[in-house]
């Protein structure tokens, strides 16, 4: 049993041109990988792969039942309630694995992000299907929940599709990847994802040290065609009898004599013949293009608030869910970066909506949320369309410089989610925020946009306050930290 893509073509109506190309690739039974940016077409591609897109052109194979666990987890499952009555080995086997209790599908709107998701792929794996794609499941999850779900999707005979920035998720659960090459086209490498990124890494220095290489000889035959231009150019001056007296039939004889032997004219030849090497040299140098990174200096307006304290929280028992959350009194600096953590459901964005509450109506706040719904998305997209031409170019900087492409977000086809809250950041950069608060912020975010969030965060010199279940993501710009365990808040 496989899963076929043959010359498949999809663009969006919208779209100037296809976010698909001619795309041809084999899923055989186990665990495939999908590699690339935000917006490079993954998640088309999984929905082409699964009958829910239908290609413009070329044919996916037919008569697989297909379910799909998408990265938006905020509505519940169709078979929930049926999962939910089943009590069935297969059905039980799975609550045990993500330690889903009995009463937890029927509160499904109480839940965390992260017990909705364990749900959501619950779900799907009960339907036992021939082909399982999984669109960022790590979204939300703690670390024992990602244990969970490894143990789950490792257990799983079909055909699956994984799309995720979870590096240990790659290597735990694949054995090959699929990337998306810059330009749409599809590789196939083998291996988890510390395997296959290797090899992109290795074919990348090796791109760079040939397109080095091509330039250094362009260089070089470009001297040497200037040189020998130079030559000839003096040659032909030789010839000239332009100047030479009328009486003087020796140094015309002379003159003669080169131009029948052929000797003053090699240099000629010698340069007209450059003009083919230099042709070769300039498409060498066009073959070995290396795809740009973009980096750069987000927060250059940006202060810190000139208010030594931005929030003072009091202690307080709040309510989280069917319980409380005891909070201590804690302070929020001017320059503080602060990571809260803490499992599923213990009351993280409990807390940051207790936060919310107590913010000052004069404070400037970018407050990114987990998720959007439709109407957020569509006034985001709104927002941008209203900005001066100026605003509009440095937003789309921005985003270039958090690895997206700006032409997809201008497009406004189908953005995904991890160009969304790219886009609210950029857009929210322009009020120069003196506080910036995310939650879950990697959520979404392909494996270079997760770098190019971290070196912006950790520049930023403002107030931070980052809800994550990614820890070297918070160490790498949090310097101080809030655990919201066992109904209380400890700062640490």
């Amino acid at each position: 049993m496989q899963l076929a893509l043959t010359g498949v073509t999809f663009a969006y109506p919208s779209a100037p041109e296809p976010l698909i190309t001619n795309a041809t690739v084999v899923f055989p039974v186990g665990w495939t990988g999908l590699l690339g940016d935000n917006g490079c077409g993954k998640s088309t591609l999984v929905n082409l792969a699964c009958g829910i897109l239908p290609p413009d052109s070329g044919s996916v194979t037919s008569g697989l039942f297909c379910a799909v666990c998408a990265q938006d987890a905020s509505t519940p499952p169709a078979e929930l309630a049926d999962f939910a009555l089943d009590y069935g080995h297969d059905a039980l086997e799975l609550r045990r694995i993500f330690r889903i209790d009995d009463d937890m599908p029927w509160r499904f709107d109480a839940l965390s992000f992260g017990e909705r998701k364990k749900l959501q792929i619950a779900c799907a794996l009960w339907k036992r299907p021939d082909v399982l794609a999984v669109d960022e499941p790590t979204n939300h999850l703690d670390q024992d929940a990602r244990a969970q779900l490894t143990e789950a999707l490792r257990r799983f005979r079909g055909i699956g599709i994984l799309v995720s920035h979870d590096r240990a998720l790659l290597d735990a659960l694949v054995d090959r990847c699929v990337s998306f090459e810059p330009g749409g086209a599809l590789t196939v490498r083998p291996g988890g994802y510390t395997k296959a990124h290797g090899q992109i890494e290795l074919e990348r220095e090796t791109a760079r040290r040939e397109r080095a290489e091509a330039k250094t000889e362009l260089a070089r035959l470009q001297a040497e065609q200037d040189r020998r231009a130079h030559e000839a150019a003096q040659s032909k001056a030789r010839r000239s009898k332009r100047h030479i007296d009328p009486k003087d039939k020796s140094a015309k004889a002379k003159i003669d004599l080169a131009v029948y032997t052929g000797q003053d004219g090699v240099a000629g030849k010698l340069s007209a013949r450059m003009d083919t090497r230099i042709a070769a040299a300039h498409d060498r140098v066009a073959a070995s293009f290396v795809h740009k990174r973009y980096d750069g200096e987000l927060w250059v307006d940006a202060q810190p608030s000139p208010r030594k304290t931005v929030v003072r929280i009091p202690e307080a028992r709040i309510p989280c869910g069917a319980s409380t959350l005891d909070v201590p009194e804690l302070f929020v600096g001017n320059t503080d970066h602060i990571g809260i953590v803490g499992p599923n459901g213990a009351g993280k964005s409990t807390l940051l909506a207790h936060v919310r509450t107590l913010l000052a109506d004069d404070l400037s706040v970018l407050d990114i949320p987990q998720e959007l719904d439709g109407a957020a998305r569509a006034r985001m997209l709104e927002r941008l369309s209203a900005l001066t031409p100026a605003e509009r170019g440095t937003v789309l900087s921005t985003v270039a410089q958090l690895n997206s492409k700006p032409g997809r977000i201008l497009e406004g086809e189908d953005v995904s989610p991890g160009e969304m809250r790219k886009l609210m950041l950029a857009v929210g950069i322009l009020r120069n925020p003196v506080l910036v608060i995310m939650d879950e912020p990697t959520n979404h975010l392909d494996l270079h946009s997760v770098e190019a969030l971290e070196r912006a965060l950790a520049a930023y010199p403002g107030a931070l306050l980052l809800v994550s279940h990614d820890r070297a993501f918070l160490a790498a710009c949090t310097h101080a930290v809030w655990e919201v365990r066992d109904g209380r808040v400890t700062v640490r």
